[in-house]
């Protein structure tokens, strides 16, 4: 009976779920020709081929497979080593995001976290991310995540951000025929409002505020009502609704940054195992859409 090493394992899930080779290789401390290697010798072990060889990382319906027991494998194998080698890890982790991402990958990342460390006691706070980075600032939280627009020079963790397209995102109904183009938005100092705005006037697309709402809820129930369109990150926009790609009046929205911010210096054990889930429910939320499409 074959038994196939947990570090290979780990080393296809991370490239899986990052999107590349180099990324994974950086993620584990690993170069990207070792990476290379050991999925080679995992594919000689099982004697059969998990990707798809050409330019894509698409997995043949053997790594799909493969790709759904190693996660499961890879999750016995670390509660098993939380629990026997007497980690006990315990501590409170106050965390700040924006009012999309609660809904997009944090309950999943949660409910994982628990599973692993039942002692961390995680406080989510969600709002805006202008309001949530000044909280941020005044140490108010461990860790945040915040949207932001799309730095020239990223500098950062590669682990810590990813780039997004901003979509246009309609009910699937049709709005009403208007002069001015009706919005839903957030209040004044959210970044996809600025973005809106911004891009409509560059445009010399007329537009009204039709509707404001702090809260997700009050954004999604005035979209799917057809009193206007909002703008998401194309990787949360709910599946119930469209993204409006098709509607010549509407002008391409940018991109924004998604990312992390921590002290290093000031990370308890706790916070840094919360910081590694985080870190996994970003590189496993929906692929941003290619360059060029709308």
């Amino acid at each position: 009976m074959k038994n196939i090493p947990t570090d290979l394992l780990r080393t296809f899930v991370t490239i899986r779920d990052l999107g590349g080779f180099t990324s994974a290789g950086e993620f584990l401390g690993r170069s990207q020709p070792a990476i290379s290697l050991q999925i080679k010798k995992l594919e000689s072990l099982l004697d059969t081929k998990i990707f798809l060889r050409g330019t894509s990382l698409d997995l043949t319906e053997d790594g799909e497979y493969l790709y759904q027991a190693a996660k499961q494998i890879l999750e016995i194998n670390d509660k098993a080593i939380t629990k026997l080698s007497g980690e006990n890890v315990s501590g409170r982790v106050r965390l700040g995001i924006p009012n999309d991402f609660e809904l997009a990958f944090l309950p999943k990342a949660l409910r994982n976290l628990a599973r692993t460390y039942p002692n961390i006691a995680v406080e989510v706070d969600c709002d805006i991310s202008k309001v949530i980075f000044q909280r941020y600032q005044k140490h108010l939280y461990d860790v945040c995540l915040v949207m932001e627009p799309e730095r020239k020079d990223e500098n950062r963790d590669i682990r810590d951000y990813r780039i997004d397209q901003l979509a246009w995102v309609m009910s699937h109904g049709n709005l009403t025929d208007s002069e001015f183009l009706p919005l839903v938005t957030y209040p004044q100092g959210c970044i996809y409002r600025a973005m809106l705005e911004s891009s409509l006037t560059q445009a010399g697309t007329p537009y009204r505020i039709a509707y404001t709402s702090p809260s997700l809820l009050g954004i999604m129930s005035a979209v799917e009502e057809g009193l206007g369109l909002t703008a998401m990150a194309s990787s949360v926009v709910p599946s119930h609704l469209s993204k409006a790609t098709e509607m010549e009046r509407l002008p391409r929205l940018g991109s924004v940054s998604i990312g992390l911010y921590y002290r290093e210096r000031e990370l308890s054990v706790a916070t840094r195992h919360v910081l590694d889930f985080l870190r996994a429910g970003l590189a496993n939320l929906a692929p941003p859409p290619m360059l060029g499409s709308r």
